[in-house]
């Protein structure tokens, strides 16, 4: 699937220190949102190219006996070039190709922010899973 994309967006991240005892979390949300018509962003865009979508991506980890968290929230938008349908009916393959740049943002994050805050950076590692329907 051919795309345009914008630059990713980090719409809100949030380190805590937490007890090493906190229960593990790990709940990464990817979500495919239609761009308003009213948006002013779509008075620029070439909607004849393909519909134009923003990849929206909440998360909230605490890896395990890690001592701290992180939450937020990562975007970016995305035109889908010679794709004029729902994003119901993007490919799952697609989907998680189009999400993992911002996975990887917040694994980048969280290796940055841990290695200023706890003197050693931690490296997260997301793989996706295929919802079943």
């Amino acid at each position: 699937m051919q795309t345009k994309k914008d630059p990713i967006t980090v719409d809100a991240f949030h380190y805590d220190r937490v007890s090493p005892d906190v229960e593990p979390q790990q709940n990464i949300q990817v979500s495919l949102v239609t761009i308003s018509e009213e948006d002013p962003y779509l008075q620029e865009a070439d909607l004849s190219a393909g519909n134009i979508y923003q990849i929206v991506t909440p998360f909230q980890v605490a890896p395990e006996k890690s001592g701290f968290a992180v939450s937020g929230q990562i975007s970016q938008v995305v035109q889908l070039l010679d794709f004029f349908s729902e994003p119901n009916e993007i490919d799952q393959k697609d989907m998680i190709k189009l999400s993992r740049p911002l996975i990887e943002y917040i694994e980048t994050l969280t290796y940055q922010v841990t290695a200023v805050a706890l003197n050693r950076g931690v490296q997260l590692q997301f793989t996706a899973q295929a919802n079943e329907d």
